[in-house]
């Protein structure tokens, strides 16, 4: 029988331990890469042919369902599955979009010219709800995001603003049209806001 020395003994030690951390790290190795983080862009100008405001507008706050409170890009495959949402993968959202639509909302409102005097007059207050904001595929190859805010103003004037915009087949797409949705809608809710009379 063959003894074994010390210095054996800890060969085969360190050979056992390494072996047990192989399948560690091939389990570490074969992870994806994390998921892209993306928001709404950058800021468009306001566009030219809106009329200036008649009052400053204060978005003081966007609301949500806590279905969107999370950070995936949701999608309907209505010609298949339509009961079903989805999260894309490989693609989020750098923050809850309730946040990024408020930001956005904000920055573009900022924006927006004011008739002479509103200075002088008190801003009005501005909530909006985020109802809905899915991108949903009417074939493999086509879709469209769909975005539905509830605006409040004073003692609870209320108006829906719904809007959709084609999103092509990806993500890339959902994310492209949620902005031009944002965007386009901007300057609808300042004017609804503005145009309401002071309460």
């Amino acid at each position: 029988m063959t003894r074994t020395t010390p210095s054996g003994r800890r060969a085969v030690l360190a050979a056992l331990a390494g072996a047990a951390t192989l399948p560690w790290l091939a389990a570490c190795g074969s992870r994806g890469p994390a998921p892209q983080q993306v928001d709404l862009g950058p800021i468009t100008p306001w566009p030219a042919e809106a009329a200036a405001l008649a009052r400053r507008v204060d978005l003081q706050a966007v609301t949500a369902s806590e279905v969107l409170q999370g950070t995936g890009l949701v999608y309907r495959l209505s010609y298949s599955d339509p009961y079903a949402r989805r999260v894309y993968r490989d693609t989020r959202w750098a923050a809850p979009l309730p946040v990024l639509v408020a930001t956005r909302l904000r920055q573009r409102i900022a924006r927006a010219p004011v008739s002479a005097g509103a200075d002088r007059s008190p801003a009005v207050a501005l909530t909006l709800e985020l109802e809905d904001c899915v991108q949903t595929f009417s074939s493999a190859g086509q879709s469209e995001v769909q975005l539905r805010l509830i605006g409040t103003v004073g003692d609870g004037l209320r108006r829906v603003f719904d809007r959709s915009a084609p999103a092509g087949a990806d993500a890339a797409g959902a994310v492209r049209a949620t902005s031009q949705i944002i965007d386009a809608l901007a300057p609808e809710i300042a004017a609804w806001a503005a145009s309401l009379p002071v309460r």
